[in-house]
């Protein structure tokens, strides 16, 4: 066209320059559609488990107690590991040796304290039946304070399913970035994005049970009343901050100024 000096507005007649384009305009298309129905087929794999874990946290909001899916959960992870357990039965070399692969299964889910008690009430032999003794466990603190204890459980889970599903959609990014590139290996792409995302999902799904699972297993009363009396406290501190202005009247009833009251005895205004 440069060659002609042909002005930009001049109709084009010529028809073999005009199938060209029309050709040139059909694979475009082609091509394009091609590349939308892809991304669809890409964004229905995470929108599925985008439905799950929505449900899960549906699920978790509205229902009046989560004790059902908590124990559901405890007994997937006490049998990975009582399995763990038993594969160790079958290769240690000595009641020692078998103690140190307990000691370090037990680590993953108790906290040291925890499992340093746990284990003086154990015999380490290959009798060792851990899914009893870690069950009666939950259900001891459990008993402590049933009402905070399930009030962890739910607080918990919510927490780590949002933490984890976000961390999870990084990962899939991450994937997708560089997933057309198993084409190259004659692998479709979409496949191997599907059962890659898979085997993430199935990760998140069991780090979330073994997350909260772990908190509960190391659940202690007194350290949920400390953590109550510290809120306490910094709430009323703040509340005094918040409405005592410094020429206001002192709280103690004085009659003094609040920012003097500090120099007499009778205050009560802590320091």
């Amino acid at each position: 066209m440069n060659k002609l000096n042909l002005p930009d507005d001049e109709r084009i007649e010529q028809s073999m320059v005009t199938k060209s384009i029309e050709r040139a305009q059909a694979q475009v298309e082609s091509l394009n559609f091609e590349i939308r129905k892809n991304v669809l087929k890409f964004d229905q794999v995470l929108n599925q488990q985008r439905d799950v874990i929505y449900k899960w946290r549906r699920e978790r909001l509205r229902s009046k107690s989560v004790s059902d899916l908590i124990e559901g959960w405890l007994s997937d992870v006490l049998e990975t590991v009582e399995n763990n357990i038993e594969s160790y039965k079958k290769s240690y070399e000595n009641l020692e040796h078998f103690n140190e692969l307990v000691e370090n299964e037990l680590g993953e889910l108790l906290s040291d304290s925890v499992r340093g008690k746990f284990l003086k009430n154990l015999q380490i032999n290959d009798d060792l039946d851990i899914y009893k003794d870690l069950e009666n466990l939950f259900k001891e603190n459990e008993k402590q304070d049933r009402d905070n204890f399930w009030n962890l459980a739910r607080g918990s889970a919510l927490s780590f399913i949002d933490q984890s599903w976000k961390d999870h959609l990084s990962e899939m990014d991450y994937l997708r970035s560089g997933i057309g590139l198993r084409a190259m290996g004659q692998r479709d792409p979409l496949v191997e994005y599907q059962n890659e995302g898979y085997t993430l999902f199935e990760d998140l799904i069991e780090n979330v049970k073994f997350s909260v699972i772990r908190i509960l297993m190391n659940f202690d009363k007194s350290f949920i009343i400390q953590n109550q009396e510290n809120k306490d406290n910094v709430k009323t501190t703040q509340i005094i901050k918040d409405k005592i202005g410094r020429n206001d009247p002192c709280y103690c009833g004085s009659g003094i100024k609040y920012k003097k009251c500090g120099m007499v005895d009778k205050c009560i205004k802590k320091s």
